[in-house]
């Protein structure tokens, strides 16, 4: 998806054909033997006395190299939440009610939570086999929905184990929101002007504006008729973007928060949506990141503390680091990195509820260190059916190569001198 401007209002062309992987991701693993590349690499977690054996193709090694799960940092989004306020949109093009959620707004549902107590538990037989109260720490965002998400992820990773889930006292966290009190060195214009270039500038498509037209207000065109704008009003904080895109991302995730939720179809885009089409629509949420929360000038600024945070964990953390924070973080370091994926039946690029980025750790018997990275995430229907997780019935993951630090999904592609290096530690 890429967005363009045309008679200053945001349009988009739809140029990309998402791809699915069910690919399972090299690494994390507790103890693995690596072989020549026409060989496979084998997987025993211990607690599950489960081997699992998965393709490793194309990984040059001369002699058998043991590799070793170090440390892992999941940064990952909160749960399923209401939309943040009420009206979700305005009246004005979204006419009919809204459907009602039992909990307030922005705050994480009962159901958001046991989807992450799931995913939760999934991940302790990958990143912490071993009987006993594992080593792990949880550390949130201010907000409800994330100190709850950390809260709900410590219940399902560690059942019966004290894990606190430690947060900014202040009524913001300079980790998660590293602007929101300003920043002397961020140029509002600047940013604009990278806004504008990530914007792009050729000829319109309008098919999918159109389709969230329809789900909005049959037959009325208010929608897009939204004047577009890029507003750079206050110094040294982001420019805010409004118009058709803006608003339709809004109204997108919202819609697959009514699905994710196990709300009824006639109450999910007002039954104007299937579950296929409320997937089509949220292409919408990660081209409106495209403009405002992946371009590198603000990236950079926006992303650079969480992603020293993690070179930092992984270096000398706990087993087991989980961040929790908005689909905005995940967005940000995905443009700092230039990380990019495409899995789970969602959009390329959307950071869906509970999904996250998992960075690994790796060693060598001879002592050397490795980064990997991998996104993983629950399908919707994972999420909406609560289904229980299972190397049967996995998460969907995608391996991330990391571009400047190896360039492949390769474990030893990425040294973790390499990993600091590259973000500025």
């Amino acid at each position: 998806m890429r967005p363009i401007i045309e008679k200053k209002r945001l349009l988009f062309v739809n140029k990309k054909k998402q791809k699915n992987f069910d690919s399972f991701w090299a690494a994390p693993f507790e103890t693995a033997t690596l072989k020549t590349n026409k060989s496979f690499l084998l997987l025993f977690f211990k607690k599950e006395a489960l081997f699992l054996l998965l393709f490793l193709a194309c990984v040059p090694a001369p002699a058998a190299a043991q590799l070793k799960l170090e440390r892992v940092v999941l940064l990952m989004r909160h749960g399923v939440r209401p939309p943040t306020h009420e009206p979700a949109l305005s009246p004005a093009i979204a006419p009919d009610p809204w459907p009602k959620w039992e909990v307030k707004d922005g705050y994480l549902t009962p159901h958001g939570a046991a989807a992450i107590k799931l995913l939760a538990a999934y991940d302790r037989a990958l990143f912490a086999p071993a009987p006993g109260c594992p080593a792990i720490s949880v550390y949130a965002d201010v907000d409800e929905r994330t100190v709850a998400t950390g809260q709900a992820y410590a219940a399902g990773f560690a059942p019966g184990c004290p894990v606190t889930v430690g947060h900014a006292s202040t009524e913001t966290d300079p980790l998660f929101s590293p602007l929101d009190n300003g920043n002397p060195d961020f140029d509002a214009k600047t940013a604009k002007k990278a806004m504008f270039a990530a914007a792009g500038a050729d000829s319109a498509d309008l098919p999918l504006l159109q389709q969230m037209q329809n789900v909005l207000a049959p037959g009325k065109t208010t929608f897009l008729h939204l004047p577009a704008k890029l507003v750079a009003k206050i110094p040294h904080h982001l420019p805010k973007l409004s118009g058709p895109i803006a608003e339709g991302a809004s109204g997108a995730e919202d819609f697959l928060l009514e699905y994710l939720d196990d709300k009824p179809m006639a109450d999910v885009a007002w039954g104007r949506a299937d579950s296929q089409e409320v997937a089509a629509l949220l292409a919408l949420h990660p081209l409106a990141y495209t403009i405002t929360a992946r371009p590198a000038y603000i990236a950079h600024f926006t992303a650079s503390p969480l992603a020293k945070r993690i070179a930092q964990d992984l270096a000398a953390g706990p087993r087991v680091q989980i961040l929790v924070g908005h689909d905005t973080n995940l967005a940000e370091l995905g443009g700092l990195l230039n990380l990019h994926w495409s899995l789970g039946g969602y959009p390329a690029d959307d950071p869906p509820p509970g999904g996250g980025i998992i960075f690994s750790l790796l060693e060598d018997s001879a002592g050397a260190q490795y980064v990997t990275a991998a996104y993983q995430v629950q399908t919707m229907d994972q999420i909406r059916n609560l289904t229980p997780l299972s190397p049967a019935s996995p998460p969907a993951t995608e391996p991330l190569p990391i571009p400047g630090c190896g360039d492949s999904t390769k474990p030893t592609a990425c040294t973790l001198q390499n990993f600091e290096e590259l973000v500025g530690k």
